[in-house]
This record gives structure tokens, C-alpha cells and sequence, in this order.
């Protein structure tokens, strides 16, 4: 009997010493696991006129799947706000002067975000040259780009100004215009286009980390591998070869985009011209700047911002950023640089 029990007890204690032992495996491993870092998939394809890079890894949901689902909304938002078919824009385009033309809450929030910078920015950032980038060619990439006739330019500018647009909420929304013009939003739907991926993207798995590269334009999902920031390098404005860095900046968060006169142009009688056109006078702009990067809390706000600083220039291009929660860094032709304050701890790792 007392051998039994003798057993008994024997068996019992193997018996804990085999589950402890097979636990402390399985904590091991989850430990293992948690401190194996993820890895990152990237895929890039072709979207609203360049090379979109959807970096991603998530332990949640399959990264090919998150992916897949940014692509599909930058897609969905390229064809609902491009302006060669029948998208929003043309509908708004084609409108009658006066009438109220109804949209719908998003095609609102992206107007409404483009008339405040160009308040802000006093109009260097302005909607509704569509009819001079046509113009100039650069109003679709399929058009014939050259210096345009004086009086044709002339009587284009006369019909922009981002004032002679009113967005009105009366039971839904609406957007009317008090004169004959045509807006292009092309300096802003692409960082919105990033911004709408990533939220997607964030809620299907608010663990997911990486970013989403719009030519350049650049949004952050989450930081490398949870905890350290992504590094980003700012082109080298004049090397041909793209991934010739001239800076680099470090983000745990937010946004990044660049505007360069190295990215749409062309040349003609021995002059360069690029497609950033300033407003007030309906030509390529000429403030000296030649790359401008500003890093914002969402890509679609850095976008116009860094149209806006392009033309600005140095001054009061660095200036006015910082108080609508922005920063800028500038390029200039002789390759000095500046910077608003603030700037610099982005460029410490």
C-alpha cells in the first residue's frame, strides 16, 4: 500500500516537472516571438502619376492583405478626383457659374482643407489653376508641354483665385462658383490619397507599422519595427540618379513631401521649366528655391505646403509654417539651405 502511494506521489511530481518544463518552452517561444522583429513586405505600383511604395508588417493581419486594401483606396481616391473623366472635379469644372453643385462629405473635407491653405499661405497655394496648368501641359500627362501663348495666360489668370470658390453647408454640401474657373486638385489629393491608405490601413490593425511613399510624398503607419524612427532622405535636387541624398530626416510619425523642379518639366529655347506654378503671375515659379520639404501631421497638409513654400520662397516660406504646425526646409540654387526653426530634431536620430 505505501509503495503505491509512494508512486503515486512519484508520478505526480513527474507530472508537474513535465508541464513546468513544457510551459517554460512555450514562454520561451512567445518571448522569442515577440522580440523576433516583423517582417516588412513592399509593394509598389503605378498610381496618380508616379511610383506609389506601400512598406507594411503586422503580426494581426496578413501584410499582403493591408497592402492590397491602400492600394484599392488610393486607386478609388485617383478616380474619383482625376480630372481626365467623368470624376467630381470635372462635374464641379463643367458646372454653371452660380449654382450650387452638391458633393459629398470627403470631396468636401478635401476643398475645405485646400481654400484654408490658401488663405494661409495668401494664395500660393491656389485650386483652381487648372486652366493655366492645362495650359502649360501640365494639366494632364498626355498633353504637349510649352510656354503658352501671352494673351491666352493672361485671360486664364483671370479666371483663378481660390476666393471665387464658396463651400456652403445647408443639408449636405455644396460648392458654388462666382466666376468661370477651373480647379485641379492635383496638389493635394495625392497626400490625401496617402492619408486615406494609412487610416485604412491602421484601422484594420492599429498595431501595423511602416509607411506609404507617394513619389516622394511620404506617411508613417507606425515606426520600424514599433520602436525606432524610419529614415528618409531628401533627394539631392540636382542629380539624375534618385536615390542620390542630399539630407536625411528621422520620423517615428507623421508626414513628409517634397516639391522639386527636378520632378515635371521641360525644356525649350535652352530654359527650364517646371510644372509649380505660381499663382500671381501663372509661371513657373521663381523664388530661388529648387527642392522644398515640409514635414506636417498628415501628408495631404505637407503636400500643399510644400507647393505653397516652393513659391514663397525663403521668405516668408520658413516662417509661417511653424504657426500652422508645419516646418520647412529649402533648397536653394546655390545649394544653401534653410530651415524653420524646429526643423533640426527631425535630423538627430
Amino acid at each position: 500500500m505505501r509503495k503505491k502511494r509512494r508512486d503515486n506521489r512519484l508520478n505526480i511530481r513527474l507530472i508537474s516537472i513535465s508541464f513546468l518544463l513544457v510551459l517554460s518552452v512555450v514562454i520561451i517561444a512567445t518571448l522569442f516571438v515577440r522580440r523576433h522583429p516583423p517582417e516588412y513586405y513592399d509593394r509598389t505600383e503605378f498610381l496618380m502619376g508616379t511610383y506609389v511604395t506601400i512598406v507594411v508588417a503586422s503580426e494581426e493581419i496578413s501584410p499582403v492583405k493591408l497592402a492590397a486594401a491602400g492600394f484599392q483606396e488610393m486607386k478609388r481616391i485617383e478616380d474619383k478626383f482625376a480630372r481626365e473623366y467623368g470624376s467630381v472635379t470635372r462635374v464641379i469644372n463643367e458646372a454653371p457659374v452660380g449654382d450650387l453643385i452638391a458633393i459629398d462629405d470627403e470631396t468636401a473635407y478635401v476643398i475645405r482643407t485646400a481654400l484654408s491653405i490658401g488663405a494661409i499661405t495668401n494664395g500660393s497655394f491656389d485650386l483652381t489653376i487648372g486652366e493655366v496648368m492645362d495650359l502649360w501641359g501640365f494639366g494632364s500627362s498626355n498633353s504637349e508641354r510649352s510656354v503658352p501663348d501671352p494673351e491666352k495666360l493672361a485671360e486664364a489668370l483671370k479666371r483663378t483665385g481660390y476666393s471665387s470658390l464658396e463651400l456652403v453647408s445647408n443639408d449636405g454640401w455644396f460648392i458654388k462658383k462666382s466666376r468661370e474657373l477651373q480647379i485641379d486638385l492635383s496638389g493635394i489629393v495625392k497626400g490625401y490619397a496617402v492619408d486615406a491608405a494609412i487610416s485604412l490601413i491602421r484601422a484594420l490593425d492599429d498595431s501595423a507599422t511602416g509607411y506609404v511613399d507617394a513619389g516622394g510624398d511620404i506617411g508613417i503607419i507606425g515606426p520600424k519595427y514599433g520602436t525606432r524612427p524610419w529614415t528618409i532622405g531628401i533627394r539631392h535636387p540636382r542629380s539624375e540618379r534618385a536615390d542620390q541624398i542630399f539630407d536625411v530626416v528621422y520620423l517615428f510619425d507623421g508626414a513628409i513631401a517634397t516639391s522639386g523642379d527636378y520632378e515635371n518639366y521641360f525644356i525649350e529655347d535652352d530654359k527650364h521649366y517646371h510644372h509649380i506654378i505660381d499663382p500671381s503671375t501663372g509661371f513657373p515659379a521663381d523664388s530661388g528655391v529648387i527642392s522644398a520639404t515640409v514635414i506636417a501631421n498628415s501628408v495631404m497638409v505637407a503636400d500643399a505646403f510644400a507647393t505653397a513654400a516652393f513659391v514663397l520662397g525663403k521668405t516668408p516660406g520658413i516662417t509661417f509654417l511653424p504657426r500652422n504646425g508645419a516646418l520647412a526646409f529649402l533648397i536653394m540654387e546655390d545649394f544653401s539651405v534653410f530651415r524653420s526653426e524646429g526643423f533640426e530634431v527631425y535630423q538627430k536620430k
